[in-house]
């Protein structure tokens, strides 16, 4: 019996209530079963295509789609295609395997829709990032049932084509969107070709949409540059406070207003915590001769790490994958890299993680008011979360996704940060 994958993990998202279930939680994440893998995507993607022969014959099956690849002329290996039905490998989710998805489809002459779910339930990846000619054109080609070898063709006759207009490269806020719009409505090769031609310049750079909107949640969970004084002041308070035995009086003439989420939850916590240390002495610990503008501070507050999931746990390749890290974060925020950068993963998963702290820590310190809307806070999340990721050119928060689902699982609790973090610290080895 086929097993429904997506109803099961969408229900799980709800089966964990208590701090007393994060271990539950590291174990489902830990268990192969829990979530659809790469082998048996395979088979439920045979399945849907109608393969004919017995889908129990994990040989047979490796034969069918190796034939298939080969009536296209890719290059993909028997013995790749055996691992991967056999359990042993799957295609690593980086730009290097994209093109191999991506030929899968075309042998399987999958329409855009399967395409789409091939990319969004199987490999846990984006798929038509249009602003590159390659995707944009395969976008087209499975809109209208193109071959493999005539996309191929397209790409070349594109390439090797000297530009004949310099389109503005900053016409639309999110450009791939735009591309995909344009593509929708041509009728003909020629169409395509025109305007993919006419605008090459164009597709030099991409992610513009991801960058600006992960620099706008940046500006809002850590300190502006203006607001270097303000901390700094913060502290020689707290140090005064301190050395003069106040500790144990109320903060409320020291101000905070120009600082960032992640140190207002720090302040709050300060004051609605029951720590042995005083609100004071909590917040100089947290924060004395540390860069709290740093990804470093950042990450360890919001991850309890700044070295990702390390690869040798049990946890699944598709959370360990780019799991936000020091170095992720780094490459994710620098112009330069993720203009150019095709690990779409990396990326969409550092929007996932700053907009999910983003929007519960306003409602944890009382900025978002939710008198109103205190039944409906998950449903608001996941309409802003989705929306969000659209910007941004990327899929919606999926639960068969199991990075997706963590976050998904911690929307559903009474606290959200709090339940995210003792996750977080479950999942992580022991020292």
């Amino acid at each position: 019996m086929t097993q429904n994958y997506t109803k099961q993990n969408q229900e799980s998202t709800s089966s964990y209530t208590s701090y007393d279930d994060t271990k539950d939680i590291v174990d489902f994440l830990k268990n192969p079963e829990s979530f659809r893998t790469f082998d048996k995507g395979l088979i439920e993607l045979l399945k849907r295509n109608g393969y004919p022969g017995d889908t129990d014959n994990l040989v047979e099956m490796s034969k069918y789609l190796f034939s298939k690849l080969r009536d296209i002329h890719s290059t993909i290996t028997k013995k790749t295609v055996d691992s991967w039905f056999s359990g042993e490998r799957r295609p690593k989710i980086e730009a290097g395997s994209r093109q191999k998805i991506y030929e899968i489809c075309f042998a399987l002459n999958l329409t855009y829709k399967e395409t789409r779910w091939f990319f969004h339930h199987v490999y846990y990846d984006r798929a038509f990032n249009c602003h590159t000619i390659e995707e944009a054109v395969f976008f087209y080609a499975f809109l209208n049932g193109i071959s493999y070898t005539q996309a191929q063709n397209i790409i070349r006759e594109i390439h090797s084509a000297a530009v004949k207009t310099e389109a503005s490269s900053d016409a639309e806020t999110n450009y791939t969107q735009y591309i995909k719009d344009r593509i929708s409505d041509f009728q003909s090769e020629d169409e395509l070709k025109e305007f993919l031609i006419s605008n090459k310049e164009n597709f030099a750079s991409w992610n513009r949409s991801a960058l600006k909107n992960l620099n706008d949640l940046m500006r809002e969970l850590i300190a502006t540059e203006e607001a270097k004084k303000e901390i700094d002041n913060l502290k020689r308070k707290l140090r005064n406070k301190l050395k003069s035995h106040n500790a144990s009086k109320d903060l409320n003439s020291i101000h905070i207003d120009q600082c960032g989420l992640l140190m207002k939850e720090i302040f709050y916590d300060a004051q609605h915590q029951n720590y042995s240390a005083s609100a004071a002495e909590y917040i100089l610990e947290t924060i004395d001769n540390k860069n709290i503008r740093n990804n470093t501070f950042l990450l360890d507050r919001l991850l309890c790490t700044v070295s990702g999931i390390p690869k040798n746990t049990e946890i699944s390749y598709i959370v360990q994958n780019n799991f936000p890290s020091k170095k992720v974060m780094s490459d994710v925020l620098s112009k330069s890299k993720i203009s150019v950068s095709k690990s779409y993963d990396s990326i969409r998963k550092m929007i996932v993680l700053l907009d999910f702290y983003r929007f519960w820590v306003q409602i944890k310190i009382g900025i978002t008011d939710i008198s109103d809307n205190r039944d409906n806070l998950y449903a608001i999340y996941l309409d802003e979360a989705n929306d969000l990721l659209y910007q941004c050119g990327y899929e919606e928060l999926y639960a068969g996704n199991p990075y997706d689902w963590l976050f998904l699982c911690s929307a559903q609790n009474a606290e959200p940060l709090a339940f995210f973090r003792s996750c977080m610290l479950n999942l992580l080895p022991d020292e």
